[in-house]
């Protein structure tokens, strides 16, 4: 099992929403990316955000449809139609659900950059001079302070934000239904925000998944004790599937290759994503 870095921002650790479901056929462009890449890379196509895309699938993240538009996240039934197409740009047609974030595909066509007329708002991903992760200083602080207080967030869901303008891109993994629409409610009414993309993905909560859940808060515990307290942890662990991510601020580098250690050899635990980040590191910042 190989350990994955990549050129993460530091995303606010908190706790997401999107437009109703419909039936109508539609056509978006999207970036096809992996779902690790795409919950946690919110921004322009950068050759750094290629490469993870490209790496994580490879080692087993799932590919998912990043539209192009507004960073909304969804995941489609038929993933051999874009597995070809991880990294680069395409147009997907079919019935999109926008409020739990998926898509029953009828076609998935490559597009070029230059396809896309300049005037489109789909360029925001393409050209990272129209991408501004910028916002009030103020409004940052109380969304992050909002999520920050949800009651119900464990050392199992990992809840990030970005805030672009007046939107808040909501976006993680959390073992909670009632996490997604609560985060999604305490953003939404704030002052200053006009839209909210809610990205969070619902995991699993079958039994192979929580045995692993288990198996790696103990062996952490076990070996790096002062990053767990009491319900909480400065180490996320998300589990989807049998696929482990960690995530989350350790003090050194010998801290992460531990805790990557550690979570490969929990029974059941068929691939491992290192994502922790060391304190003080430019990675950090």
């Amino acid at each position: 099992m190989r350990k994955i870095t990549a050129l993460l921002p530091l995303l606010a650790l908190v706790p997401l929403r999107g437009p109703a479901a419909s039936d109508e056929v539609s056509t978006i462009h999207v970036y096809v990316d992996s779902d690790l890449c795409a919950r946690l890379m919110l921004g322009p196509i950068t050759d750094a955000r290629v490469s993870c895309s490209q790496t994580t699938f490879k080692d087993g993240s799932m590919p998912v449809a990043v539209q192009l538009q507004n960073n909304m996240v969804f995941t489609v039934n038929k993933e051999k139609m874009i597995r070809p197409l991880v990294g680069q740009l395409a147009d997907l047609s079919g019935k999109i659900n926008v409020r739990n974030g998926t898509m029953k595909l009828a076609s998935a066509t490559p597009i070029s950059a230059d396809s896309i007329r300049h005037d489109d708002r789909a360029r925001l991903l393409i050209d990272a001079r129209m991408y501004k992760a910028t916002g009030n200083a103020k409004l940052h602080e109380s969304i992050r302070h909002e999520l920050a207080m949800m009651p119900y967030i464990s050392e199992f869901d990992f809840i990030s934000f970005n805030l672009v303008g007046p939107t808040v891109i909501l976006t993680g993994w959390t073992v909670r239904q009632t996490n997604r629409s609560t985060a999604e409610a305490v953003v939404k009414n704030l002052e200053g925000v006009e839209r909210v993309v809610n990205n969070i993905d619902v995991l699993p909560l079958g039994s192979f998944d929580m045995e692993i859940r288990a198996g790696v808060r103990a062996a952490l515990q076990r070996m790096l004790s002062r990053y767990f307290w009491g319900n909480g942890s400065d180490i996320k662990i998300v589990v989807k599937n049998g696929q482990v991510i960690l995530l989350g601020i350790v003090a050194t580098k010998e801290d992460s290759d531990l805790a990557f250690i550690q979570a490969n050899g929990v029974r059941g635990a068929n691939k491992v994503f290192n994502m922790l980040q060391v304190r003080g590191t430019k990675k950090e910042a």
